[in-house]
């Protein structure tokens, strides 16, 4: 049986990330944390009691569908909502808000109870069954919707764009399908057959659900004139969904109006605010192009992950994203109004 890659002695594992990170265009600092999503992603599809669950997102997008040339690192993971209560439809027409509003709270318990009484807890138990467990370090919210794995590096730290930890965003205010299972690997795997890697069979939900979806979340922060506190690294959304424009996925769901009224409908009822105006998605208006000081932002953002080493070869400009983007607005709206 091969060696695991990860058991390998630290300057071992650092002379390879080294050695290859020129061939494959990347930093070492981005092939290691590779390898820990990889990590991260079996130890959550080979959990014994977890729920229903879809890997999604920007990570899907780079490591199962090959939609975008950036390094995502973080992982996306949706809940299905109907394991909660499978007899509740809170899409029923009548449905009063102070019940819609319970059942977004037990979806939150529900998220909270499974992060912290399920999830971590094996996270636990396979980092003290597979490695020195005081290595590591575990970090989970109170609401259980974001967990993060702090893993000892063996590099020499370049740069704060880039942490030694993998973030697990769990949400469950959706739906797991359309979904496919693909296996996930390292980058470095295919130059290194002799070591065992963690390569993963993962439930994935489907791209033309992302790419309403991040559009719909762009035309959200659209709707502010500067994006709220904490809403930093938002430039890869607007790069995902420039690049996904282009290529199979993104075009067949242009066409999916219905996927995009799903999407529409789930949004306004798990995901509602006052100002998101999601009605406006369905009526020609939808928008993917904030003011300027947002826009400055997101740029200012952009830039840091080019210095970050986040792509695999050279990036479009922000400026040439913005332009994609204005046309796809116009063709999404154009569709929206023929």
């Amino acid at each position: 049986m091969p060696e695991s890659f990860l058991h390998l002695e630290r300057e071992e594992q650092s002379q390879i990330y080294r050695a290859l990170a020129p061939q494959l265009a990347r930093s070492p600092v981005v092939l290691e944390k590779d390898v820990w999503v990889c990590w991260v992603l079996q130890t959550l599809f080979t959990m014994p009691d977890r729920l229903p669950m879809a890997f999604k997102g920007g990570t899907s997008l780079s490591k199962v569908f090959g939609a975008i040339a950036r390094f995502s690192e973080d992982v996306d993971i949706t809940l299905d909502y109907r394991v909660l209560d499978g007899t509740f439809d809170p899409f029923a027409e009548g449905v009063s808000r102070n019940r819609l509003k319970k059942f977004s709270e037990d979806l939150k318990s529900f998220v909270r109870d499974h992060a912290h009484g399920v999830v971590a807890p094996h996270f636990k138990k396979m980092l003290a069954t597979e490695f020195s467990a005081d290595a590591f370090r575990l970090e989970i919210n109170d609401d259980g919707e974001q967990l993060r794995v702090h893993y000892p590096t063996v590099l020499e730290k370049s740069g704060d764009y880039v942490g030694n930890s993998v973030l697990i965003e769990f949400g469950g205010r959706n739906i797991t399908e359309p979904n496919e299972e693909h296996v996930v690997r390292p980058d470095i795997a295919e130059h290194v057959a002799e070591l065992e890697f963690p390569q993963p069979t993962v439930s994935v939900l489907s791209p033309a659900r992302t790419f309403w979806e991040k559009a719909t979340l762009m035309h959200v922060e659209c709707q502010r004139e500067e994006f709220r506190t904490g809403a930093e690294r938002l430039s890869r959304h607007w790069y995902d969904l420039a690049m996904l424009a282009d290529i199979e996925h993104g075009q067949a769901a242009m066409v999916d109006r219905a996927l995009l009224a799903d999407v529409v409908k789930h949004k306004k009822v798990f995901y509602n605010a006052s100002y998101a105006n999601y009605d406006a998605c369905l009526a020609g208006q939808l928008k993917l192009i904030p003011e300027d000081t947002a826009l400055a932002a997101l740029r200012d953002d952009f830039q840091r992950m080019i210095g970050a080493g986040m792509f695999i070869g050279e990036p479009p400009t922000f400026d040439a994203i913005v332009d994609r983007l204005r046309a796809l607005e116009t063709a999404i709206n154009g569709c929206s109004n023929g």
